[in-house]
């Protein structure tokens, strides 16, 4: 078993990572305080933001330890920390790991925990180790049953009078996962190579589709932004930019078809009175297939970004991104990225 411990994970909602103390505002307000939310947990509704500030910095002091695993839920859409899953009981003589988790009732119903308890359980078996995966809950809660048989739980039977809640004691439904339980579906995907190179002249209809995917995104995340659709101009634009000679476009090819791109732009910033000449590396677009996305795309290709900006005698690699897009900024992060200058408005209407 590896002690991994708490590392990001992402789904096609959710950005499952480390709580920080600045998240206590938005788990009292969103479950912590709620008593529908913790009416069969074993803690009582938090009473004032304190009580959850302090549960948080002991949680935050044991992030060093490879064996502790608790994950702050975000919404992509908002960024707002929504829940919690962790690992509460973990036997290692075993491989064994309980599950458990809350979230914010206005999140209810819209299978946000089973996304996020698949992540665990693909994180849990294929990277840690684990074995197998147990939860429970107490029979008078069978909404909760319901989220472990979606992601792939098998009911293992009642333990009467076997655990005790804000309810007092209770009897307890079991669920277990093995790792080789899993469905196809649920597995994930045989590792394929990714090839990254330039593109060719024949790869760019299928970059302007991709280009697509990511204007959607954006018109989905700043509706009052951008335009929807895919115009002539903006498709035409990128044969434009294949024949710029400050500009390169990459792509990242699995078993022939192309699924990701990315548009790189020299940018010289001549020196002015305020500030030093900047001779930077840009990447001026970046984009994954739907479809191969969570699959090591992305990763390789900002490898090959960066071992190519080295080859050319470029001492930094920039970027630009829009703040709803929390899942890009948290790979982008990982990768070796840092903020260094935000771009902030005020809504007047």
């Amino acid at each position: 078993m590896q002690k991994t411990g708490t590392i990001t994970l992402e789904t096609h909602r959710l950005t499952l990572r480390q709580f920080r103390i600045e998240d206590a505002e938005d788990m009292f307000a969103n479950w912590a305080s709620d008593p529908e939310v913790t009416r069969y947990l074993t803690w009582p509704a938090h009473g004032s933001v304190d009580v959850t500030r302090w549960l948080m910095n002991d949680w935050i002091s044991k992030y060093d330890d490879g064996g502790f695993f608790n994950w702050a839920i975000v919404w992509k859409e908002t960024g707002s920390v929504i829940g919690s899953i962790a690992v509460v009981n973990l036997i290692e003589e075993i491989e064994s790991a309980e599950i458990g988790y809350c979230l914010g009732r206005a999140y209810w119903g819209r299978g946000i925990m089973p996304e996020a308890l698949r992540a665990v359980e693909d994180y849990l078996f294929d990277t840690v180790g684990i074995h197998r995966i147990t939860a429970g809950h107490d029979v008078r809660n069978p909404n909760s049953g319901r989220v472990m048989e979606k992601a792939g739980m098998k009911p293992e039977g009642i333990s009467r009078s076997a655990g005790k809640n804000n309810q007092g004691v209770c009897d307890m439904a079991l669920y277990a996962i093995l790792r080789e339980d899993r469905t196809g579906a649920e597995k994930p995907r045989e590792s394929v190579p990714v090839i990254v190179r330039f593109a060719r002249k024949e790869d760019l209809e299928r970059v302007n589709e991709l280009r697509k995917q990511v204007n959607d995104l954006h018109v989905e995340g700043k509706p009052e932004v951008f335009k929807p659709g895919f115009c002539d101009e903006l498709r035409d634009f990128v044969f434009a930019i294949r024949e710029d000679p400050n500009k390169e476009i990459v792509v990242a090819e699995r078993e022939g078809k192309v699924c990701g791109f990315a548009v790189l732009n020299h940018i010289n910033r001549p020196e002015n009175p305020f500030m030093f000449e900047r001779d930077y590396l840009d990447v001026d677009e970046f984009g994954v297939d739907e479809e191969s996305r969570r699959q090591g795309v992305a990763s390789e290709m900002i490898r090959f970004i960066r071992d190519w900006a080295k080859e050319k005698g470029f001492s930094r690699v920039e970027l630009n991104m829009w703040a709803f897009n929390r899942g890009a900024l948290a790979f982008y992060e990982a990768a070796g990225f840092s903020t260094y200058r935000r771009y902030m408005e005020m809504k007047l209407k």
